[in-house]
């Protein structure tokens, strides 16, 4: 993409090229759905609506509309933009999967080592109040580990939230 912004659009001045470039990217990500050709004719519409209406984006593009070489060098830009932010929107797609990927190995490591490790005194106390609290025969617990006592409260806790059955 870089070498395509060195070679277009030479002929106007570096603001004009940097303020075009940008707003094309964006008219561009609006209307990815489209080919470049009907985003270059939307674009057109677009800027000699807003030049008829006296509150152009660019006052010097109506004129530039005019010559060949800017229009295909718009269309050149433009097709760019949209191969670029295609592939985008495909890593996107591959990132999420990493992510996911990557918490599942995170909590695949903490649980194992939570398996290895003793409970602490909030777990037990917390054990004890939930089985006082729902009347629930105590389990003894020595022996178990912080993820045997983290299971075993979660499953006291999805028992008393499902809905029961009458």
């Amino acid at each position: 993409m870089y070498w395509i912004k060195n070679i277009l659009f030479l002929e106007l001045t570096k603001n004009q090229k940097s303020s075009l470039l940008s707003f094309l990217k964006i008219f561009v990500k609006k209307h990815i759905e489209k080919s470049p050709e009907e985003i270059l004719g939307l674009f057109i519409e677009d800027e000699t609506y807003y030049n008829n209406q006296n509150n152009p984006h660019f006052e010097w593009i109506i004129e530039e509309f005019e010559k060949d070489k800017f229009i295909s060098e718009l269309k050149v830009y433009i097709s760019e933009c949209k191969k670029v932010l295609e592939e985008k929107n495909k890593q996107k797609l591959q990132t999420a999967k990493l992510k996911e990927e990557l918490k599942q190995q995170k909590r695949k490591t903490q649980e194992t080592a939570m398996a290895k490790q003793k409970p602490t005194k909030k777990q037990l106390y917390y054990y004890e109040k939930l089985c006082s609290r729902y009347n629930i025969e105590k389990v003894d617990i020595k022996g178990l580990s912080r993820l045997d006592l983290k299971n075993m409260i979660g499953k006291i806790l999805d028992a008393q939230s499902a809905p029961k059955v009458i």
